[in-house]
């Protein structure tokens, strides 16, 4: 009787031991063996690097009851579908902030299942970094700088305008890095140069601390107390500042650098302007108070005066419309216009033949000369061309300051403010219309081959309908002048 009850329970515990192992055989950890590139064959070839967004197929075993998969310890999604006990295909994540990831997960997959866990070593084919510019190109010592881009992952050293740039921020998408720009004397200039875990990226493009530049003025002819405004770019720690030979001390900048606002003193000559920072020194290439270079019209009696006394404008003086003006000055002024109205001999100031550019500079790019004057418009102005056109007329200019990309607007002037238009702006006549064909590249064709001619400024509606307001506005000094 007891052999008996001594067999039975033996054979319970088998009853109970033997799914308990065929459980655990099944239950083993997962292993990895291989990763190969999801495809077609031949391209299933096994992978020693792998790239964000790739699909790849795992080979090992014990892979079925996956729980996480994880790269780089970013999850992965996956179906079960796609899983086999010795192989899962799965996608890598496309996104992966790699400069956020821990050391030791960096080049790892883990692999998790119900029975336990495996790490795998592999090697990513990290992107290429690229540089695509800088939160600020007008930048000072001191000033926070960004590189921007994209793929700065592990990045190994950083390249700035001529300095070494050794403690710098990177965002975990690798998409900027930050620094504090060093002292000027640590920044002669140069190339943007980054060495990330994916290759190197290099500007053509060089950089230097905050040089100031002059893009125009105001006011090129003020009168005392007038309120002139400098434009331009890193006006910042300036040492002196030279108007018309005149130094100005009181002035304001603005926030961002790009401006100087200052009330003009009494001008005893005229003279370029000078702008000295910290930084470099910018100057205009002609002077401004100047009311005789290249002077076409300045519509005082003598030599320069330029109008021909016809045309349909008028000759003024002290106009209470047209403050801010002690001199003589051409005035324009009519109601709205029909569609095709306007010519060079009703509603135009012609000025007589006058060397627009010297013979020798004949050969210069249209680019490095201007039309300037000054101008004064009182009233709403919307819908009339000014037609800029010389003797020849095969090329012009249609100055329309209300035609603007967001649409037709009523332009107006609070002041006298000074008009720069390149020659290069000059265009020919197409079937698109006056002054819509190809841009000027040969100031002959403009101004013949002496560089003398005539000068006409008029207005005409190039519109198809009356336009919305007539004009009223005031011109001085029409001149030529070289800004390059």
């Amino acid at each position: 009787m007891n052999c008996i009850k001594y067999l039975s329970a033996i054979a319970l515990l088998a009853v109970i031991i033997l799914p308990a192992c065929k459980k655990e055989k099944t239950s083993a950890e997962p292993s990895i063996t291989s990763i190969r590139n999801y495809a077609a064959s031949p391209n299933d070839t096994v992978v020693t690097s792998i790239t964000p967004g790739q699909w790849v197929v795992i080979h090992g075993q014990n892979l079925k009851n996956a729980l996480h998969i994880r790269f780089d310890g970013i999850e992965a999604s996956f179906n079960y579908g796609n899983f086999a006990d010795d192989m899962a295909v799965v996608q890598i994540p496309s996104v992966i902030p790699f400069n956020g990831i821990p050391a030791d997960l960096l080049n790892t997959v883990t692999y998790v299942t119900t029975a336990g866990t495996t790490i795998y070593q592999f090697n990513f084919n990290y992107p290429a970094p690229v540089i695509t510019g800088i939160n600020n190109e007008t930048f000072f010592p001191g000033d926070s700088i960004y590189i921007l881009g994209s793929s700065f992952f592990l990045v190994q050293s950083v390249q700035f305008a001529g300095a070494n740039i050794t403690k710098y921020n990177v965002d975990s998408m690798g998409t900027r890095i930050g620094f504090v720009c060093p002292p000027v004397n640590e920044v002669p200039g140069g190339i943007i140069t980054v060495v990330a875990k994916g290759g190197t990226a290099t500007t053509t493009k060089t950089y230097a601390v905050g040089k100031p530049s002059i893009f125009s003025i105001s006011n090129e002819n003020p009168n005392a107390g007038d309120s002139v405004y400098i434009y331009g770019a890193a006006y910042k720690d300036i040492q002196s500042f030279v108007f018309a030979g005149t130094t100005i001390s009181s002035y304001k900048i603005s926030p961002d650098y790009s401006s100087i606002g200052f009330v003009c003193p009494t001008l005893l000559a005229s003279g370029i302007v000078t702008i000295t920072t910290l930084y470099g020194t910018a100057s205009t290439t002609y002077n401004v108070n100047d009311i005789t270079t290249g002077m076409i019209g300045n519509f005082e009696w003598g030599s320069l005066f330029g109008y021909q006394w016809y045309g349909g404008s008028s000759l003024a003086s002290g106009d209470p419309l047209l403050p801010g003006n002690s001199s003589q000055y051409m005035r324009l002024s009519g109601g709205p216009m029909n569609s095709g109205d306007g010519a060079s001999w009703t509603t135009a100031i012609p000025l007589g033949a006058a060397q627009w550019v010297p013979a020798s500079n004949l050969s210069d790019l249209p680019e490095n000369w201007a039309i300037k004057f000054e101008m004064s418009v009182p009233q709403p102005w919307n819908g009339a061309t000014l037609v800029i056109a010389s003797n020849i007329n095969d090329y012009i200019y249609r100055f329309e300051p209300w035609n603007t990309t967001s649409g037709a607007v009523k332009f107006s002037t609070k002041d006298w403010t000074t008009v720069t238009i390149p020659l290069s702006s000059f265009r020919a006549k197409s079937s698109a219309g006056d002054g819509r064909g190809a841009a000027l590249s040969d100031l002959t064709k403009l101004i013949g081959p002496s560089g003398k001619s005539g000068m006409f400024l008029y207005m005409h509606n190039y519109g198809t309908s009356v336009t919305e307001t007539g004009y009223y506005a005031g011109f001085d000094n029409v001149r030529v002048v070289k800004i390059k």
